[in-house]
């Protein structure tokens, strides 16, 4: 039991000279707080309120405080790149597929490049797939490309007809013979 009071005593004092005398990102003296306030005897409510973080952040922080110490606490460096999966010669590469070619020059079929023409020219290039198309979307932008939605039209849909009804409607329209009433 007294090892226990000691140890834990000991963990305050670690908590507080980390406060006092390190040099801490807002998150992590936010953390570190919040362990000690919890070490202290505050309910978890209590910390909750004063830190402005959930309950299961607050718990998360303990457990590894308890389990690694003090570096538990402390932001985590990135330490590999980021998942970019294509290179910047890469990139240039289909930059100026896209821009020069027809998807049927690669045996894609539609006669404009898409999401599923691009994932397809990439695993056929560079043997490549991204998991999300939002990936796919990104590439388009970096390549100048700008998102086009899909306009349906009714097969039945008379052109001249509508350019007469236009004609006619605007012909009334310089005479004042046309009448709108509300």
């Amino acid at each position: 039991m007294q090892k226990s009071k000691q140890n834990h005593k000991q963990q305050i004092q670690t908590l507080e000279n980390a406060l006092k005398t390190e040099k801490l990102s807002k998150n992590e003296y936010i953390r570190i707080q919040a362990v000690l306030l919890r070490k202290k005897g505050y309910f978890h409510q209590e910390i909750m309120e004063i830190t402005g973080k959930s309950k299961d952040a607050i718990k998360d922080w303990i457990t590894k405080f308890n389990q690694i110490g003090l570096d538990g606490l402390r932001d985590q460096s990135i330490t590999k790149l980021r998942n970019y999966k294509l290179t910047k010669v890469q990139k240039d590469k289909i930059k100026d597929i896209l821009h020069n070619k027809q998807p049927q020059d690669f045996g894609f079929s539609g006669d404009f490049w898409n999401i599923n023409n691009l994932k397809q020219l990439i695993k056929q290039e560079f043997n490549i797939v991204y998991q999300s198309p939002t990936s796919y979307q990104d590439l388009f932008k970096f390549c100048g490309f700008s998102y086009q939605k899909v306009k349906f039209q009714d097969s039945r849909r008379d052109e001249a007809k509508i350019e007469g009804e236009q004609l006619r409607l605007e012909k009334k329209l310089k005479k004042g013979v046309l009448r709108m009433y509300w």
